[in-house]
């Protein structure tokens, strides 16, 4: 007999939050701060709460920008998903709460215990973000360095690019799960402005040496990180895959009967 075997996804909040930051950040840098605010306010509230620290800076920015649009388009969106959000709780609880007032009593004011899956220090968060992100996140972390020398470059369309001092905006809480996407742009910054650091700022169209050299090193480092990237996705897969090698072989088994665990 034939099974059928289903595969659920579940809703993580932290990673809405990182899809909203995104999108969020996009619309920062194609200057719609007004937009960009509104996409913030929905990862806030329907994602993870404590992603406001990854989006504080990009709405102060875009307050800066286009205050009355930028305020006016987060606060309706705010209000309104706050809103929605209670009347949803009400209707499943009977009883009038917000799941974001409560997450923030249980985790910020004291409620429970913040430091239940255990804590970690500062150097945490190197480990982590080198082991995900390789040789990525250490060039993300030089674009503080070479952020005097970024600049905006036009391309056909009136698009900017984020190589200015606007992408430091985004990348404010380098160190939260929702702006991990934003490592790979910070560090392309980097990888884009290694002839920038050797070439004559007087002189825009300087093709010394030097200055090719670095523009040669742009591949090199781009074909390290794929390279470190795909090694860890490849030990991934054949480290971890058991859980999926056992629902290929399950349909292979007639149903096991009610406690019969030999049979699987």
């Amino acid at each position: 007999m034939n099974r059928e075997i289903y595969l659920h996804t579940g809703f993580l909040p932290s990673s809405f939050s990182m899809y909203a930051m995104s999108l969020s950040s996009g619309l920062f840098l194609l200057e719609k701060p007004a937009w960009a605010v509104a996409v913030a306010a929905v990862g806030v509230i329907l994602g993870w709460p404590f992603s406001i620290l990854a989006f504080l800076l990009l709405t102060f920015y875009s307050l800066a920008k286009q205050f009355k649009q930028a305020f006016l388009s987060g606060a309706v969106t705010s209000i309104a998903l706050l809103a929605l959000s209670v009347l949803v709780d009400h209707c499943y609880y009977q009883r009038w709460t917000s799941y974001v007032f409560n997450l923030l009593a249980y985790n910020v004011l004291g409620g429970g215990e913040s430091h239940l899956y255990g804590t970690e220090g500062p150097l945490f968060y190197i480990r982590n973000g080198f082991n995900n992100f390789n040789f990525c996140f250490i060039l993300a972390l030089l674009f503080l360095g070479i952020l005097p020398n970024c600049k905006e470059k036009k391309f056909q369309g009136g698009f900017k690019n984020c190589f200015g001092p606007k992408l430091w905006a985004n990348l404010n809480g380098i160190f939260l799960y929702p702006i991990y996407p934003l490592v790979c742009v910070a560090a392309s910054a980097v990888i884009e402005s290694f002839p920038d650091l050797f070439r004559d700022k007087y002189n825009p169209y300087d093709n010394s040496i030097i200055v090719m050299m670095a523009k040669f090193l742009r591949p090199v480092a781009l074909s390290l990180i794929l390279c470190a990237s795909h090694s860890r996705t490849f030990s991934l897969i054949n480290g971890y895959a058991a859980p999926m090698e056992v629902y290929k072989i399950l349909e292979h088994h007639d149903d096991a009967g009610t406690g019969d665990r030999d049979s699987v």
